[in-house]
């Protein structure tokens, strides 16, 4: 029977003893086998030992039928229990499965959103490299780098193995680093959020150059600093740009100052539209007006009203812009209504595109002179009444006084207004580059690196700039020379000619030296032959000679390389001497007014005044010569001059001078 089936009441269970055999094993009697037959009666006292033992057996199998029925309680809840927990087995598996799915759809997630994750972090990584003009990169809360995109080794020169590691220090001036700069960066940063300045910093070449900085910090989510971002763009180009627009400012400054304090010029700018936007000291003398009366007011508000009506004031402008200046003489207004004989020039002012930004109007007060010519030209006028019945000699003589001195009076006005200010202006710039060349060889030389850089800006300082400066400096002089020696002309009424011997060779050699730039720009092909010593003034054959090739070198052809010939021959008493080039010639309708004042014959070709020949022209004649011109074959003009072999005598030379 199994142990787990309940025994059969009063039953002894297979193979257990007999009650009885069990009791009397039990009082510690023999095996009933063993014991004699008269033992099998019984006493009284063995039923009492045996009543009570089949109590306490009873008893016993009471105690053992409860356990038993106990005992199958337990099994029947154990087998309820077992149900209960193989459903639950079979719930908990389909639950596992079904987690196992969710695992499954759970890690498939992940690894999508860790691809994107990865994708993310790939194009912001792509996007801070492709930024090369500004440095981004990270720093630990010590300034230790963590991070490096490719415009900081752009901007810095270090690469991203050098730098990953390093103290951002690194990137500082040492004495900044002295100073404590890095740390205190980082102290207010971490304290403020974010920092920003402007500085110098250091590239790995030991260079330096001007940053703009923003260092923001960085912390996580329980506000712990847990890094800083850094970002740095190179402002150096920015930094020499705001260098430059100081100086030119401070240039700006010097200009106005010497433009206030010039007296005898009308001085006044305006706008595009016309409109007057600064107004010197000089101009408020003249006119009358105060600056606050005159600035943002029409350039009209001078003009006479008879030139307002008929247009004037918009011919200058729209001359001036068309053509880059308007030379005017013509009457102004004063504020107390008296009229102003002004002769002046009003120029354009253009930008790097050719765009008009305004203009500058240069003028004088010459209403004294006006007055005087008018009373010369009545004078002359009456005496040409007076002295009409004398000899035709006389007449000629008149006529030829009144020519020169209209002549004059124009010569005069040029020299004094359009020649003496930007001769003035050129020698004064002439040694400010001079002293700026000192200061910058100065600054260079201090500058780090220098060796660098110095062997072609010693080049450039003491060849190039010298050579050019000694040009200018040296044309300057003799420009200079000339206009004092016809303004002492104009002032005394005379003028002696230093006559001496001379090299004509050198003269006309030192002349093509002046021009030596404007030769090899043109690209030209100079010719010399022989030229035979004169006696003459050195500064005024000289001024000939530069004329002539002055007109050669601007109105050459572009069609054809330029070639200028220069020569001359003696023979009889009076030396000839050539200029020839193979330029755009002479125009048959100018040859009849070709050396007189103003008249420029070919204008669109370049700037000038149209004085170059007319003065030639003057001084070959005082010289008792001649000057002429003709049209070379094909293409082309010559223009050849005469002077004496011997010099005119004294009493000649003076009566032209006093003529004069």
């Amino acid at each position: 029977m199994s142990s787990l089936e309940k025994p059969q009441p009063d039953q002894p269970a297979v193979g257990a003893p007999h009650p009885l055999e069990q009791s009397a094993t039990l009082g510690g009697m023999p095996s009933p086998q063993k014991m004699p037959d008269k033992a099998l009666q019984p006493t009284g006292q063995d039923l009492r030992q045996t009543g009570q033992d089949a109590r306490e057996i009873g008893q016993n199998s009471r105690e053992a039928k409860q356990d038993l029925r106990k005992s199958g309680q337990d099994l029947r809840e154990a087998r309820q229990d077992l149900r209960q927990s193989s459903q639950n087995n079979r719930e908990t598996s389909q639950d596992t499965r079904e987690t196992g799915q969710n695992t499954r759809e759970t890690s498939q997630e992940y690894q999508e959103s860790g691809q994107a994750i990865a994708d993310v972090e790939t194009r912001h990584q792509l996007l801070v490299n492709s930024v090369t003009d500004y440095a981004l990169y990270m720093l630990d809360p010590k300034g230790f780098v963590v991070t490096w995109n490719v415009g900081a080794e752009r901007s810095k020169g270090y690469t991203a193995e050098e730098a990953l590691g390093q103290n951002y220090a690194l990137f500082f001036l040492p004495e900044d680093v002295q100073a404590g700069v890095p740390e205190k960066e980082l102290a207010t940063a971490a304290r403020d959020g974010i920092y920003q300045t402007e500085a110098w910093r250091r590239r790995k070449d030991g260079g330096k150059f001007w940053a703009l900085i923003t260092l923001t910090a960085i912390r996580g989510s329980d506000s712990k600093l847990v890094g800083f971002a850094k970002v740095t763009r190179d402002m150096t180009e920015r930094k020499a740009a705001e260098e430059a627009l100081r100086i030119r400012n401070a240039e700006l400054d010097r200009y106005r100052i010497i433009v206030e304090n010039v007296a005898d010029y009308v001085i006044f700018t305006l706008d595009a539209e016309g409109r007057i936007n600064s107004w010197s000291l000089s101009a408020r003398n003249v006119t009358g007006y105060p600056a606050e009366m005159a600035l943002g007011r029409d350039y009209s508000f001078v003009f006479t009203p008879e030139e307002i009506q008929s247009g004037a004031p918009q011919r200058e402008l729209a001359e001036a812009t068309r053509t880059g200046r308007c030379a005017t003489e013509n009457w102004r207004i004063r504020r107390d209504g008296a009229p102003v004989w002004s002769v002046g020039v009003l120029t354009a002012i253009r930008n790097d595109s050719g765009s008009v930004l305004g203009y500058v109007r240069v003028g004088r007060d010459m209403t004294e002179q006006k007055r005087l010519e008018e009373s010369l030209e009545k004078m002359a006028a009456d005496l040409e009444l007076r002295v009409a019945d004398r000899t035709r000699e006389l007449e000629t003589t008149v006529a030829e006084l009144q020519r020169k001195n209209r002549e004059v009076e124009s010569f005069v006005y040029i020299v004094s207004h359009d020649l003496r200010a930007p001769l003035v202006n050129v020698q004064g710039f002439a040694r400010e580059l001079d002293e700026s060349c000192k200061r910058l060889r100065e600054t260079i030389l201090a500058s780090p690196g220098w060796e660098h850089v110095w062997p072609k800006v010693e080049a450039i300082l003491d060849d190039e700039i010298a050579e050019a400066l000694h040009y200018i400096s040296t044309s300057a002089t003799k420009f200079e020379r000339l206009i004092d020696a016809l303004l002492g002309l104009s002032r005394q009424g005379r003028q002696i000619y230093q006559m001496k011997r001379i090299d004509v060779w050198e003269l006309v050699s030192n002349a093509l030296a002046n021009f030596q730039q404007s030769i090899e720009a043109a690209g030209a092909e100079i010719e010399m032959h022989e030229l035979p010593a004169a006696t003459a003034d050195f500064t005024a054959l000289g001024q000939v000679f530069s004329n002539l090739i002055g007109n050669c070198l601007k109105y050459r052809s572009p069609e054809r390389k330029l070639k200028i010939e220069i020569g001359g021959q003696s023979g009889g008493e009076m030396l000839h001497y050539w200029v020839r080039d193979n330029g755009l010639g002479i125009p048959e309708s100018g040859r009849a007014r070709l050396f007189q004042v103003f008249q420029r014959l070919h204008p669109k070709q370049a700037e000038g005044e149209g004085m170059g020949l007319a003065i030639a022209h003057r001084i070959v004649e005082r010289h008792g010569g001649k000057i002429w011109a003709e049209n070379n074959q094909g293409h082309g003009a010559t223009f050849h001059f005469s002077l004496p072999s011997k010099p005119a005598s004294t009493a000649k030379a003076s009566g032209i001078q006093e003529n004069l």
